[in-house]
């Protein structure tokens, strides 16, 4: 069997998200649930409620202790909102922290990743963008393909990284010539698998290449994640497993519109904001 097709079966197998996460998705769903209820739901989970309102009240939604009940969470960060948090929670918590491979450790992935859905949701939020939701989940979740072939291709992708190496090019090129598929393709049947919104999966499967999907919503999404992912590279936040800047596609910038001189202003609240987050996150 080559390694590809042990890698979806290995999709295949993974467990289904936790039932907190099920539980608030169908509440969310039901147009008849209250808040009161979807805050019932997430306090059945005491670990959940605490990171959610810690997370809320984080500089990256800008309430600074406001939030002190998941019904104010609720009520001001928004219910899909509050469902990414958890679901960034269950996802990270999923899969193991101390596999290591020489030069990329887990908590240095989900440092990057966090970095990238941080930078995300401040770049949509200064490009006037007004539904925030979905920003910072699809940078968290836009590289989770490595972390499915650091689980169950370790030795392969130890392969990965020596050729990244010693040709110094891009992980998903590396990864296409050891083990025939890229964690663009894998991340993307993850998250077919888990009926992660279509959105999310095109950020999953074009933010490298920044190819564009048929949609000006899915057009925005990307290019943000697409752009965000370079920035956490050269702010150096967290680390994705290769050392090459990649260039961002010309094409982005017609659809962002960023006022010269923004990114630069926003340069320490990347950095405060993805702090703070990585603490409150993953310890």
């Amino acid at each position: 069997m080559k390694i590809n097709e042990k890698l979806i079966n290995s999709i295949n197998k993974l467990p289904t998200l936790p039932t907190i996460f099920t539980a608030i998705t169908e509440a969310i769903e039901d147009p008849y649930t209250t808040n009161t209820k979807l805050a019932n739901i997430i306090l059945t989970d005491q670990s959940t409620t605490l990171k959610i309102l810690k997370v809320a009240n984080s500089p990256l939604y800008g309430f600074h202790g406001k939030i002190d009940s998941i019904s104010d969470a609720i009520l001001y960060i928004g219910r899909n909102e509050v469902k990414d948090i958890v679901f960034t929670l269950s996802v990270i918590s999923m899969f193991s922290k101390e596999i290591k491979i020489k030069g990329f450790r887990p908590v240095d992935f989900w440092a990057h990743s966090i970095a990238v859905g941080v930078i995300s949701r401040n770049v949509a939020n200064a490009i006037g963008e007004k539904k925030l939701e979905n920003y910072f989940l699809s940078g968290v979740l836009h590289d989770i393909g490595k972390i499915i072939f650091l689980e169950y291709a370790g030795e392969d992708y130890k392969k990965v990284f020596e050729l990244v190496k010693e040709k110094n090019c891009l992980i998903k090129e590396a990864e296409k010539e050891i083990l025939g598929i890229t964690h663009e393709e894998v991340g993307k049947l993850l998250a077919e698998k888990w009926r992660i919104p279509e959105s999310i999966q095109d950020v999953i499967l074009f933010h490298d290449n920044c190819v564009k999907s048929n949609t000006s919503n899915n057009n925005l999404l990307i290019s943000i994640v697409h752009l965000s992912n370079i920035l956490s590279h050269i702010l150096e936040l967290g680390y994705s497993g290769y050392d090459i800047i990649p260039k961002p596609n010309t094409l982005i910038w017609d659809t962002l519109k960023i006022k010269k001189g923004t990114l630069t202003e926003l340069k320490e609240k990347f950095i405060n904001d993805y702090t703070s987050t990585v603490k409150l996150i993953m310890l």
